[in-house]
């Protein structure tokens, strides 16, 4: 049986990523709201590069044998905290 979780990101290597997209996403948007866009094109190729062995028919199977459905689970809130994280730099300042 070959190892699968030894060529996949660990979980805090994709917690540091969604929170370094998300943080980059949310200045960018505050700094230029159509800058959104690029930043969420940016996530969704940062997930599909590293997460997409997940959906793979042979390989997504091993690896949720391997480090279960909390691994699959974790990541996809990754990469949600960095879409939210993002969006939340559309929201209009407050003026004080």
């Amino acid at each position: 049986m070959l190892e699968v979780m030894d060529k996949e990101p660990s979980l805090r290597a994709i917690w540091a990523g969604g929170a370094v997209l998300g943080l980059v996403g949310y200045a960018a948007a505050r700094l230029r709201r159509w800058l959104v866009f690029p930043a969420l094109a940016l996530i969704a190729v940062t997930a599909w590069t590293q997460l997409g062995d997940l959906l793979d028919p042979h390989l997504g199977p091993a690896i949720m044998q391997e480090a279960g459905a909390w691994y699959v689970g974790q990541a996809g809130a990754a990469v949600a905290l960095a879409v939210i994280l993002c969006v939340l730099g559309l929201a209009p300042r407050r003026e004080v």
